[in-house]
């Protein structure tokens, strides 16, 4: 359809080649084999091998199997290629897609032009043959009319021509009887696209235009709209409100529709329908294209069309005549490929794949699988970034791509939220495509640390809260990923109370021990009252649950350092406590590093205190500017000047709009969890509002922002790409050490936020930004500024909050 190939791979690879029947090894007569019967005498070679997907039934996920057949050749125009693009001949399992090498006609089989990837390639050829045929065969646009660029082939002549026998029985109504000579289109008659945005309408936009039609391109505007006027559209109708689509159409065709191309389904071609039956009511027949479906209620006057596939691969002319132009479109440059979504894994990975395109993650993208990658190869990429010394090339997604990409010493940190709880990192109903089984964190954190992610955070949870049902123990989560691991930094969250320091040392330092000084601790003072009263510990108020931490957190770093460690405080003593081992000692790193957070001012006089890392919910510019500044100060009265970072909480949902990502978040937010939302915002009344000053965390969080529980949605970090990246460098700037990020859908968007933000925030960075926090004020400050506004907070009171 048509496989797209280079010219190389248009071959039987050399260890597939047969001999010739009639060729003998050794010179002799070949008619003296026919003495050797018994075969089984002689060694025999394995027969190649590939690897194939297989769908064992409907609605089944795709099986991979390492052990197919390289299919073989029955036909004298037939040639094995290696796949580059998708094809539609499923009747025969040898040209079925889906696996490494498949058979197909040479007249099946278009050249890529050096110009143009073998990705953007391999998405042309199912969208542009049945663009072709539809409008070549199937309504009989001439192509011969090309004004600019290279002239086509009149497909509705060239089938007549082929013979009967080249064109299946189940077409030729479609091929000879489809359309008329008088009722074909002519130079300025009006052609409608509904699904203008899809692969298929795109081509078909470019083909009517060069034939001199005018084109109406239904879609959703916001999205598409404007790349679709750049394809030479003359007009765009939405496709929001369907019947006033319709009444757009009939008004700028002025009731001439003639001819229309549906791309969706039968709902959708029901709406042209309409249109069309309007056009021409009482007048002659219109025309209509289905390339998913048809209305079932037909008009008499509309002719339906189903697009006639098989022609292509049947009849040897109409595919020559097809791929010779595609190859001169494209080296002309006049057809312009479909975007693509590269999705990762191979043939591995094409169950992802094709679940980011039913959930609508990907749209007016062409989803291409790299086949190198079911083979184990890695191609060696350039991504722009240098590191002072030349660009950074490295296989992608390798450790040493990660290595050289976190080289320089004062970038920004990313880590990410281990889900090793259920239910996700959002209190919604929405699907998420995130796990929280060991398996499934294990090949998180392996893709994370190969994109660039240098630390991960595991949660600590005894029982469920926020409808997390499932909780994995964090130390032993943290443990098992860190043997999955090479690089990657695990904090194992701690609460004081159900720990006790001398284990919780013990834990820690065997562990850093195991994993060559990777694993941190996160110290949580705790906001579930139910969890501590279940297990038979006390509950105690806020500014006590601290005062614990933060005896917690110096037995922690003195049972580390210290040959002999004595302590007497309130809640915890020691008597010359020697621990041994102790942790790895590396260079500026004395312990495994200890990070704490909260808002409250309990929580900061902590990090002040004894705190390596101060972790931060999400803020708006000024309170993100007020807690760090205010840490810093008490951290210079502890006599701990410039010894506390700070890390910041966000959440991530990167789209190719603006618009869709706040879709995505209106979701989220749209099918919350009711019940365990407003039982999560009464829990934390008590670490938030309930504080003496009232600024602890989620003092001022409302319904909205608990869906997210760590307030990661404030961190505002929704939109494209490239506005996350620029917000990250103000993040930065503001003397933000870490980002802690969390997804809806870890399966795919751990390593996509790696590609698309992570790897541009790196070479922003190595150009000088994210260091003057007044320039990246300038720039992205306006997002983060605090406006006033009459929100109700979790107790229920209307208070004035920065949103």
């Amino acid at each position: 359809m048509p496989l797209i190939a280079q010219e190389r791979d248009m071959h039987l690879p050399s260890d597939l080649k047969q001999p010739k029947k009639d060729a003998t090894p050794n010179g002799t007569n070949a008619d003296t084999r026919d003495t050797f019967h018994d075969d089984d005498a002689f060694h025999h070679l394995p027969k190649p091998q590939q690897s194939i997907l297989l769908l064992h039934g409907p609605r089944q996920k795709y099986s991979l199997h390492t052990t197919g057949q390289i299919p073989d050749l029955r036909a004298p125009r037939e040639i094995l290629v290696q796949v580059f693009g998708p094809s539609t001949d499923y009747r025969d399992v040898r040209k079925a897609a889906y696996q490494e090498y498949l058979v197909t006609n040479d007249f099946n089989v278009a050249r890529l032009p050096s110009h143009l990837s073998v990705n953007a390639g391999a998405a042309l050829g199912v969208a542009f043959i049945s663009a072709l045929l539809a409008l070549g065969i199937s309504l009989g646009l001439n192509f011969a009319n090309v004004k600019e660029g290279p002239v086509g082939p009149d497909l509705w002549t060239v089938a007549r021509e082929s013979g009967r026998e080249f064109i299946p029985e189940d077409v030729q109504d479609e091929a000879y009887e489809g359309i008329t000579e008088e009722e074909r289109p002519i130079l300025g008659d009006w052609f409608a696209i509904w699904g203008a945005s899809s692969n298929t309408g795109r081509a078909a936009l470019q083909l009517a235009k060069s034939s001199g039609l005018k084109v109406i391109a239904v879609a959703d505007v916001v999205r598409h709209g404007s790349s679709l006027l750049e394809l030479g559209a003359d007009s765009l109708v939405d496709r929001q409100d369907p019947s006033r689509a319709v009444e757009i159409i009939r008004s700028v065709t002025k009731g001439s529709l003639r001819f229309a191309l549906d791309t969706v389904g039968k709902k959708t071609a029901s709406h042209l329908q309409e249109a069309l039956q309007r056009a021409k009511e009482g007048g002659g027949q219109a025309h209509l294209v289905g390339l998913t479906g048809l209305p079932q209620t037909r008009l008499s006057t509309i002719k339906y069309h189903s697009i006639p596939i098989k022609i292509f691969h049947h009849a040897p002319l109409v595919g020559e005549r097809a791929v010779a132009w595609l190859e001169e479109l494209l080296v002309a440059k006049t057809l312009s490929p479909p975007e693509v979504a590269i999705a990762e894994g191979g043939l591995e990975g094409i169950n992802r794949a094709l679940d980011r395109l039913r959930d609508g993650s990907i749209s007016g993208k062409r989803l291409v699988v790299p086949i190198e990658h079911s083979v184990h190869k890695t191609e060696a990429v350039s991504n722009g970034i240098t590191d002072g010394v030349g660009d950074l090339t490295a296989p992608i997604g390798s450790i040493e791509y990660a290595d050289k990409l976190n080289s320089e010493p004062s970038r920004i940190k990313f880590a990410y939220w281990v889900p090793n709880v259920s239910g996700g990192l959002v209190i919604s109903k929405i699907k998420q495509r995130t796990k929280w089984d060991l398996d499934s964190n294990a090949g998180y954190a392996q893709i994370a640390e190969r994109y660039g992610f240098e630390y991960a955070l595991t949660q600590i949870r005894f029982m469920a809260g926020y409808g997390a049902d499932n909780q994995h123990e964090s130390v032993s989560f943290s443990q098992a990923i860190l043997h999955h691991t090479e690089r990657l930094i695990v904090m194992a969250a701690l609460l004081p109370g159900p720990w006790n320091p001398a284990v919780a040392a013990k834990q820690i330092a065997s562990i850093d021990n195991y994993s060559k000084g990777r694993i941190a601790v996160n110290v949580v003072s705790g906001w579930f009252k139910q969890e501590f009263t279940c297990i038979g510990q006390w509950w105690l108020d806020h500014a006590e649950r601290y005062r614990r931490s933060r005896e917690f957190i110096a037995c922690l770093k003195g049972i580390w350092t210290e040959d002999q460690f004595t302590f007497k405080g309130d809640f915890y003593q020691f008597h010359d406590y020697p621990l041994k081992p102790k942790p790895v000692s590396k260079p500026g790193r004395p312990w495994p590093e200890i990070f704490q957070g909260g808002n409250s001012i309990d929580a900061r006089e902590n990090a002040a205190a004894g705190s390596d890392y101060y972790f931060m919910n999400g803020n708006t510019l000024e309170g993100f500017q007020t807690q760090i500044a205010d840490v810093k100060e008490r951290a210079k009265q502890h006599g701990r000047e410039g010894q506390v970072k700070f890390a910041v909480n966000g959440f991530i949902i990167a789209r190719e709009t603006e618009e869709e990502a706040i879709r995505v978040l209106q979701e989220i937010q749209g099918k919350a969890n009711k019940e365990a939302v407003e039982a999560f915002g009464e829990a934390v009344k008590s670490a938030g509002a309930s504080t003496a000053n009232k600024t602890g965390m989620w003092a001022n969080s409302k319904f909205d922002d608990l869906v997210q529980y760590n307030d990661g949605f404030k961190t505002k970090l929704i939109g494209t790409p490239e506005q996350i990246v620029e917000r990250i460098l103000l993040i930065k700037s503001l003397g933000v050490d870490i980002l802690l990020v969390a997804f809806l859908h870890y399966d795919d968007d751990i390593q996509q936020f790696g590609k698309e933000v992570l790897s541009r925030v790196r070479e922003l960075e190595a150009q000088g930004r994210g260091k003057d926090e007044a320039f990246e004020i300038r720039l992205t400050g306006d997002v983060y500024r605090a406006r006033p506004k009459d929100v109700e907070s979790c107790d229920g009171r209307t208070t004035s909050v920065g949103v």
